[in-house]
This record gives structure tokens, C-alpha cells and sequence, in this order.
């Protein structure tokens, strides 16, 4: 019994924690702000914070992030979601692992830009299968709703409905720049000349709204329209900034002449624009991997003290997710109450069984201490029986507690109802560290408690005892 608790709670806390830290982490580096909602605040990313937690002591993966509040729509029903944006660094072995349908999208690849991927609940509330295409509404500071067409492709399904019910994963350039962080500078030119010239305008979008444009000709300002005569190609450089100092903008404006030989202006011409997007500079923070959950204190304390002087702040998984954890916290509670009692039962029983044994060999007893043996070696012969008795019943404890767990680790005979324990069978994990202290221990503490019993051997008369034998 003992066993499989330990295994069971074990393997229960393991398979919530692990679904828990797959959606945040063990640590989310964000701003000095404090904020516990599911709405980043804009944090400029800087290369050397990504590099001083990843080279921190026990950290395992460094990956940035963003999140905000959404709408995902079909044409007969919307449901309200987080929108997590998600980088190339990001470590995708918990989704793989949940995955019921599809794929994971290639967060590095241009062609994977417009994928999304959706939990089962959500997929059957909108009725969404992989390869459909659904409209994502962002919300930015100001409430302003933009919507993007996604593609979907792929459905995971981890259990925690809590979770599954909201969050939804894109790539972090949606989030970036439909949340407004940066600066984004959306240049055009007119594909017809007035004039023998070309007019051309920039306009910004992002930062608090009060803009300043630069442009290469000094001549020129504010968004245009402005006109340029040329008669060769040319490169028009605007740069936008904004009274808040976000990161600037730098948009570059080409005009190729598909004719390089005439001088005619207003000839046949390309039109290439560039953005520097400096909305990609900003993130919503940064999530931090640990080898060893058990460490988490410790390693809560090594990420602040790397990042005083950064104004930045972690934030535990337990903290974001107090109530789960003091739950999961709770069971170890239920498992120690279950190894007193059956540690008490094991004494109460071993005890009334030492001291029947005990009074059948009262005889025995009175002839080996008239031989003169001391009631010391005496008790020491009743307690190694004790403890023979003790060792064959914990082997087949043993045996059967580990092998019911097995067969339950390796079938997943006993199942459960995922709405109430967020887990579709009861899980089990060994830890042999765990089951031999387990052993070690029940085993002396049985043991020491037989003392008590065998004191009763002092109080026989030997005279007694050979005289009634």
C-alpha cells in the first residue's frame, strides 16, 4: 500500500506539474511591472539577458515569448483565447507529446507564418479540424480588434481544461506587430508619374501615436505625399520615431528602372520596399527551463541575482499557478498520513504477534536462562525472528506493489475522468531512491518497535517456567 501510494502521487504530481510548466515554463523573465494576467507588457529584448540565462547554473532552455487576449471565430461561433507567440527558440517536445492531430508548425519557415495550432476543445466548440482556415482577432492597449486568417495546423489535447479551453500558439511576429509594441513604417509609391515625378508617402503604425518622419531628402516632411524627378534608379531612405523613444524604424524605398539605358523619367520601373520592423525587437519576456523542478527555490534565487541589475523580475510557475501546485502540495499530506497508519498497523500487529510467540516459548525461555544465557542474547533471538518475519512480508510487499504499479505504468488499467483529474488514467512513476528509503525505513522502525515486546522476556522466572512446562 505504501508503495503504491508513493508511486501513484508521485506520478500524479509529476504528469499536472509537467502539463503545467509546458504552457509557461519554470520561470517567465518579465518586466519590473508586476503583472500575473495573461496580457505581456512590451520588454525590449536583450541579447545579453538571453545569454546570461541560458548560461545560468541548472537552467536547461531559454525561449522567448508573448501572450494576448483573442478571439478565434468560424463562421457559426467564436470562442475567447490567450494568443501565445512563439519564436524558433522555442522547445516544442511538451506539444509534440499532446499532439491528436497534425503537426507542429516551423516557427523559422516563411511558409509556416500564417499556422496556428488549436487544442481539442476549442477544435470541437468551433468544429475545426487540421488544414481548416479560422480568423484570430488580436486586441492591442487601446481594445482595437485586428484580425488575421490562420491556418490550422495542429490540435493537442493536454487534459488541464483550464488551459486547453484558452491557449492557442502563433508565431511571435502576429503578436509583435498587431499589439503595437514597435514601430512599423508602411511605405508606397504610386504605379503611375504625374508630372515626370514620383509620389511617393510613408505611414507608421505602433509606439503612443506621435510621430516623426526623417527622410533622406531634408526637404521633405511629415508622411507625404511627397514627389521625387529622377531619371535613374534611386533609394529613398524614411525613419520613423516616436515621442516615447521606441526602437526607430528605417524604410528603405527602391525604384529599379527596368531601362538603365534610357533617360526618359517615369519609364517602366520596379518598386522594392524594405522595413527594418523594429517591432521585432520587443517581446513579452522570456521563459526558463530547469533540470530539476525539485531545485526550483534555488534556482529562483540564481536567476535574481543575475538580473538585479537588468530591472527585471522571475516569476515562478508556482506563482502563476498557486492554487494547482498547494493542491498538488497537498496529496504529499495524504500520502504520509497513509504510511503512519499502515507503519502503526505493522507495529500493533508485529507486537501482538512477537508476544504470542513470546508466551508459547515461555518454557524455552526459562530453560535457556537457567542455563544461564542472558535475557539480553534471549530478546536478541525473538526480534531476529521478528525481523525474518518483517523481510518476507516486505518482499512480497515488494512484489506486489511493484508489480501492480508496473502493469498499471505499462496499461493504463485503471483509467480516470480527465475533467476531474486533468489525466485519462491514474499515472504512476518509480523512484527507487524514494522506495528504498521507503523499505529501509517501515523495516527499522518495525524492528526497534519489537524491543518493546521482547522486554517481557526479563519479567519470566525461570523456576516458573520449567515448573508449568
Amino acid at each position: 500500500m505504501m508503495l503504491v501510494s508513493i508511486a501513484i502521487v508521485n506520478g500524479f504530481q509529476q504528469e499536472i506539474r509537467d502539463k503545467v510548466v509546458g504552457f509557461g515554463a519554470h520561470f517567465q523573465v518579465i518586466g519590473n511591472q508586476r503583472n500575473y494576467s495573461r496580457d505581456s507588457q512590451q520588454l525590449q529584448f536583450d541579447p545579453e539577458v538571453y545569454a546570461t540565462l541560458k548560461n545560468t547554473d541548472g537552467v536547461s532552455h531559454v525561449q522567448v515569448f508573448a501572450t494576448k487576449p483573442g478571439i478565434i471565430e468560424t463562421t457559426d461561433a467564436l470562442q475567447g483565447v490567450i494568443i501565445k507567440g512563439i519564436s524558433k527558440d522555442f522547445d516544442w517536445t511538451f506539444l509534440k507529446n499532446v499532439l491528436v492531430s497534425g503537426e507542429v508548425f516551423d516557427a523559422d519557415s516563411s511558409s509556416s507564418k500564417m499556422d496556428i495550432i488549436i487544442s481539442e476543445y476549442i477544435a470541437n466548440r468551433l468544429q475545426l479540424k487540421t488544414g481548416d482556415r479560422t480568423s484570430l482577432y488580436f486586441f492591442n492597449e487601446d481594445a482595437d480588434p485586428r484580425q488575421r486568417n490562420f491556418h490550422v495546423k495542429g490540435i493537442y489535447n493536454t487534459g488541464l481544461e483550464d488551459f486547453d479551453e484558452q491557449f492557442v500558439f502563433v508565431d511571435l511576429a502576429h503578436v509583435q506587430r498587431l499589439a503595437g509594441w514597435g514601430l512599423r513604417l508602411e511605405a508606397q509609391v504610386d504605379s503611375m508619374c504625374f508630372n515626370g515625378q514620383f509620389v511617393m508617402g510613408a505611414q507608421a503604425f505602433g509606439g503612443n501615436g506621435e510621430y516623426h518622419y526623417q527622410w533622406s531628402d531634408p526637404t521633405w516632411e511629415g508622411e507625404g505625399p511627397h514627389f521625387l524627378s529622377s531619371t535613374q534608379d534611386t533609394t529613398i531612405r524614411v525613419i520613423a520615431t516616436d515621442e516615447s523613444h521606441t526602437i526607430p524604424d528605417t524604410t528603405f524605398i527602391r525604384i529599379d528602372y527596368t531601362d538603365d539605358a534610357s533617360q526618359v523619367p517615369c519609364r517602366p520601373f520596379l518598386v522594392n520596399i524594405t522595413s527594418t520592423e523594429s517591432d521585432s525587437h520587443y517581446i513579452g519576456g522570456y521563459e526558463v527551463q530547469i533540470a530539476n523542478y525539485d531545485k526550483l527555490l534555488e534556482a529562483d534565487d540564481k536567476l535574481f541575482g543575475s538580473l538585479t541589475t537588468k530591472f527585471l523580475q522571475t516569476q515562478k510557475i508556482t506563482d502563476r499557478n498557486p492554487e494547482i501546485f498547494s493542491w498538488l502540495e497537498m496529496l504529499d499530506i495524504n500520502v504520509i498520513i497513509i504510511i503512519i497508519l499502515m507503519i502503526v498497523i505493522s507495529v500493533v500487529n508485529m507486537t501482538s504477534a512477537l508476544l504470542i510467540i513470546i508466551l508459547e516459548r515461555q518454557n524455552m525461555i526459562g530453560t535457556l536462562k537457567a542455563l544461564g544465557i542472558e535475557d539480553k542474547s534471549v530478546m536478541s533471538i525473538f526480534i531476529r525472528n521478528a525481523a525474518h518475519i518483517i523481510g518476507r512480508g516486505m518482499l512480497w510487499g515488494n512484489i506486489l506493489g511493484i508489480g501492480f504499479a508496473f502493469l498499471q505504468w505499462k496499461f493504463k488499467i485503471i483509467t480516470l475522468d480527465p475533467a476531474n483529474y486533468y489525466v485519462d488514467h491514474v499515472p504512476v512513476q518509480f523512484d527507487l531512491l524514494y522506495m528504498l528509503a521507503l523499505d529501509l525505513g517501515t523495516l527499522a522502525i518495525c524492528v526497534i518497535s519489537m524491543a518493546l515486546p521482547a522486554l517481557y522476556v526479563i519479567k519470566i522466572s525461570p523456576i516458573k517456567a520449567i515448573r508449568f512446562s
